[in-house]
């Protein structure tokens, strides 16, 4: 019997319902959504340590396989649930109700969530009503307590982007849930994106026992202390150029108990790799789109002597995305001592802009 909202049993709904630990419903919810699986009209229920999630329709094989990458364990099965309040607008609604109509279609429906901290994008039609927009967001997500604009483009070097206070109190630190992992997260001085959670997920759950993993541009951390919180016989050396992302890296490791797993080298990963860890790793996660190719090398000088898995990021554009970025990949081997044993797989991570995509290659490298 499902617990919850108290509901007339006529107003009870019945849908197909995914059935997760209460401790991994944020995450559940996440990608739920980003999926189109979510069942918005209907509230999701708990049963003891368990919740049940309406779905909008049942997961095709491909989505299906995502949320078993993302969440684990989970089950489906039907049940009754009861209506969301209507009294809860969306946030165009809100909107609709505040600002002129010419306004509202020019508005980002795309803005990040990172702990209880939006950040949101605005031209310049929509920047004078920024107050108008932030208290919207925080009126219809009610976790939201402090609201920031983009103010310019993520730097190359330590991958920061300037911000904008626009509402609620003017802090940067939070923390932040992702995949049964808390996160200690400022964004003023960190790296850090919400939209890679499923790509999170996705790598750590290739990894395998008594592997050695190094994450050449660590973050915070979502990476190395996703892999060490899943499997106790792993060492991951997770390196940042950023020294404020590495001291934030110490304490998430230590926040979710793995720093005994978990290495953290501040520094150029050129430099570090070059002068501690040289041959060491099984796999190495480059997730510098921008600068990855920089890296590859010294990323080939971490792997073992009989090669290992790279894990290569890159933006790439066109219908050919995919096809383009593993041809990065292998010219920039031309002329070294590694070739490509075997392409394991080539995904879109996401889009950043009109047919161009944040491109993930994983490959096995061995000696030439």
């Amino acid at each position: 019997m499902l617990t919850g909202n108290e509901e007339d049993s006529d107003r009870l709904r019945e849908s197909l319902s995914l059935n997760i630990s209460k401790k991994q419903g944020e995450d559940a919810i996440r990608v739920l959504a980003k999926l189109k699986l979510l069942n918005r009209g209907l509230a999701p229920q708990t049963a003891d340590d368990t919740l049940h999630v309406p779905l909008s329709r049942a997961p095709q094989l491909a989505e299906q396989k995502q949320l078993d990458r993302a969440l684990g364990k989970q089950t489906l099965s039907q049940e009754k649930f009861p209506s969301r309040s209507q009294t809860l607008a969306s946030l165009e609604q809100v909107l609709a109700q505040q600002l002129p109509s010419s306004i509202i279609p020019l508005i980002s429906k795309s803005f990040d969530v990172i702990g209880d901290i939006a950040i949101i994008e605005l031209s310049p039609a929509t920047e004078p009503f920024e107050k108008n927009i932030a208290e919207a967001l925080m009126k219809v997500h009610k976790n939201v307590k402090t609201v920031y604009s983009k103010a310019g483009p993520v730097t190359d070097s330590q991958r920061l982007r300037p911000l904008h206070h626009v509402l609620g109190p003017n802090r940067t630190e939070t923390i932040h849930k992702e995949l049964g992992c808390r996160f200690k997260i400022d964004i003023s001085k960190a790296f850090f994106s919400p939209r890679l959670s499923t790509e999170h997920a996705r790598v750590a759950e290739q990894v395998r026992p008594r592997e050695c993993v190094v994450d050449m541009f660590a973050g915070v951390g979502p990476f190395s202390i996703l892999i060490a919180k899943r499997l106790e016989d792993v060492q991951v050396h997770a390196i940042d150029a950023n020294p404020e992302a590495a001291k934030l890296i110490r304490e998430n490791a230590m926040m979710n108990k793995v720093q005994d797993r978990v290495k953290v080298w501040t520094g150029d990963a050129r430099t570090v790799v070059k002068n501690n860890l040289l041959g060491v790793a099984t796999r190495v996660i480059m997730n510098h789109p921008s600068q990855s190719r920089e890296f590859l090398h010294p990323a080939c000088e971490t792997l073992r002597r009989e090669g290992g898995i790279v894990h290569y990021y890159t933006f790439a554009d066109g219908l050919e995305s995919e096809s383009n970025a593993r041809k990065e990949l292998s010219a920039a081997l031309d002329n070294s001592d590694w070739k490509i044993e075997k392409n394991i797989e080539t995904r879109k991570v996401r889009g950043v802009a009109p047919m161009k995509w944040h491109i993930a290659v994983d490959a096995k490298l061995a000696p030439a």
